[in-house]
């Protein structure tokens, strides 16, 4: 029988990166070693240091050491539990969708404080920004759409996970019809549009870690040449259609806000305009004010 703590050295030796970028980086393997044992067995933790001569039923540790195997080829921890906190909440993730981060967390925060009667999440994936918005407003509807059949199916598994029935769930590339019929049925007075769309360069893909370039769906990461392709076409739309909005909620790449600025005022020359910036005091969020 194997121990806690023989199973975690083991792992840990394994799966320990070998280009350390920061001190934390030293204790990496383990912590994910950690992560991984305390999943599989139901634990936090606290319990696996609590009890290192603990040992491990074989099926447990066969189990463990498929994630250990995962997790040598850079696959994402989200990919391997399956899950992903945000928000607050668990999401079930997999390959068909793109990980949540923490920095996607600002959009709820902000479509909140709008106050809104309708939110159009805009690219949803695995839906976390509108169950999330959902759930903290819950007579709000919203709308999330994807271009993605399978993201889509991820998604309603977790608003149906979280019981997030206000959230419907529509396939729809950007403005199409079917996204602005809804709106439009509808009729708000104050429509909020969050939007995490691709928005990386395509040379981006050079030198991005394999977990995300290996694993996560490259539509949902690059937009072009520039990684504005997409984010233009959708404001594009939005001007030509006429949509009335109160506020548009951009996800952005910090290296983009001088370009989006310019865009933004060709497109809405009457609108404000603001840059949140995320923990990293880098540009996150651009925000277009009707």
């Amino acid at each position: 029988m194997t121990t806690t703590k023989q199973a975690i050295l083991k792992a840990a030796k394994q799966i320990q990166p070998n280009k350390i970028i920061c001190v934390a980086d030293k204790g990496l393997g383990r912590f994910e070693a950690e992560i991984l044992l305390a999943y599989v067995i139901k634990k936090d933790r606290s319990y696996l240091l609590a009890h290192p001569d603990y040992e491990l039923p074989a099926i447990s540790y066969k189990r463990f050491s498929r994630f250990v195997e995962r997790r040598k080829k850079h696959e994402p921890m989200a990919y391997i539990k399956n899950e992903r906190d945000f928000y607050g909440r668990k999401f079930f993730v997999d390959k068909r969708v793109l990980i949540p981060r923490p920095e996607s967390e600002m959009l709820v925060e902000l479509a909140i404080n709008e106050k809104p009667d309708l939110v159009w999440d805009v690219g949803t994936g695995s839906g976390a920004i509108s169950i999330s918005i959902a759930k903290e407003i819950k007579p709000l509807t919203v709308l999330a759409t994807d271009t993605s059949s399978p993201a889509l199916t991820i998604a309603r598994k977790n608003a149906k996970r979280l019981k997030a029935p206000n959230v419907t769930f529509l396939k729809s590339d950007l403005l199409d019809r079917g996204a602005r019929s809804f709106i439009d049925r509808r009729k708000p007075k104050r429509l909020v549009i969050v939007a995490n769309l691709p928005y990386l360069p395509n040379k981006d893909k050079q030198h991005l870690d394999q977990d995300v370039v290996k694993y996560e769906p490259v539509s949902a990461l690059f937009g072009g040449p520039s990684g504005l392709e997409v984010i233009k076409k959708f404001l594009k739309q939005i001007s030509e259609s006429e949509l009335k909005f109160a506020r548009i909620f951009l996800e952005i790449d910090p290296r983009q806000t001088k370009k989006l600025r310019t865009l933004a005022k060709s497109l809405f020359p009457k609108a404000k305009f603001k840059i949140y910036k995320d923990l990293s005091k880098r540009d996150r969020i651009f925000e277009i004010k009707d």
